[in-house]
């Protein structure tokens, strides 16, 4: 358990240079989302959808595990907006994954970080499916290349957050 703790304030600490703190540090998990919705070079509307759907799910099931209303949709929303106004550097992005797959929301249960975890690359999945810069597209362009390596990337970040807590 003292493991644990100091990841977490580690964790705190490397967040703090990128003005997250409090609360909005339960909104990084949006992180790899947003690496997706920007993995092409456009936002599109079909993507913003699918994800403002996971944020507003993500902060009602953040309210239910801590048995009152600690989120508002609204303070999520504030967090991520300069993010899909203006495309972050990805030094930035690579480093706030990190720390996402690092901390997770469920880092004392496994099994449910797990879920978690695969809930979010499938919403990753949804987000490049749904939108093509250009038409018509061929056989195994439906993803991009960038979005394809973008998609890996976030893949080897959280499967190496996993084999570092195995080794």
């Amino acid at each position: 358990m003292g493991k644990q703790v100091k990841l977490r304030e580690e964790i705190l600490e490397e967040l703090k240079p990128f003005g997250i703190t409090g609360k909005d540090v339960y909104f990084i998990d949006y992180i790899p989302l947003i690496e997706m919705i920007w993995a092409d070079g456009l936002p599109q509307q079909g993507e913003i959808d699918i994800f403002y759907d996971f944020v507003e799910k993500h902060v009602n099931h953040l309210n239910k595990m801590a048995g009152y209303e600690a989120f508002k949709l609204e303070d999520a929303r504030k967090f991520i907006a300069p993010m899909l106004k203006q495309r972050p550097s990805p030094e930035m992005l690579k480093t706030l994954r990190r720390l996402a797959a690092q901390a997770g929301m469920y880092q004392d249960d496994d099994r449910k970080r797990d879920q978690f975890e695969r809930s979010l690359l499938t919403i990753c999945l949804d987000i490049a499916a749904s939108s093509v810069t250009r038409y018509p597209f061929g056989l195994h362009e439906r993803f991009n290349t960038d979005e394809k390596r973008c998609f890996f990337e976030i893949l080897d970040t959280f499967e190496n957050r996993k084999a570092a807590e195995i080794g």
